[in-house]
């Protein structure tokens, strides 16, 4: 799991984000509050470090050396393994999402992600190169193996 927090002071921002293992790939479910409505592009990022504004979570995490992408929709072959799309938040700043990713896994293999960080973005993420112009990193959090909720 993952515990997200605003990345600048006096941020709204937080919420939690589940990794899940299951026969069919990654389960990610996230539930935040403190959002700011509209789509926020929403990546797994290389290294577990919410530190400088999140900054230090460094590049989308990409084992591949991938294109930028969804993941979702183009397989981690075609896409970066961190890129997992955007997130949408409604008037009242709540956002969730339940997605599963083939390939991926929360601590064995060459997709990984325990140790990372995912980062909540400014702006929707449009999918163009190199990184989908998605601008800030409003949230961070990183992912940690935890009990089952």
């Amino acid at each position: 799991m993952a515990r997200i927090e605003g990345t600048s002071e006096g941020s709204a921002i937080s919420g939690v984000v589940w990794f899940e293992d299951t026969n069919e790939g990654l389960k990610i479910s996230a539930e935040l509050k403190g959002v700011p409505e509209g789509a926020h592009g929403f990546h797994i990022h290389e290294f577990g470090s919410c530190e400088d504004s999140g900054r230090a979570a460094g590049n989308h995490y990409n084992p591949r050396t991938s294109h930028h992408g969804h993941v979702l929709k183009d397989g981690v072959k075609k896409a970066h393994a961190g890129d997992l799309g955007n997130i949408k938040a409604g008037p009242d700043g709540r956002a969730a999402v339940s997605i599963v990713i083939p390939k991926l896994a929360l601590s064995n293999g060459k997709f990984a992600v325990a140790g990372r960080a995912v980062i909540l973005h400014e702006k929707e993420d449009d999918f163009s190169q190199p990184s989908g112009n998605a601008g800030g990193r409003i949230g961070c959090g990183v992912i940690a193996i935890s009990p089952s909720r």
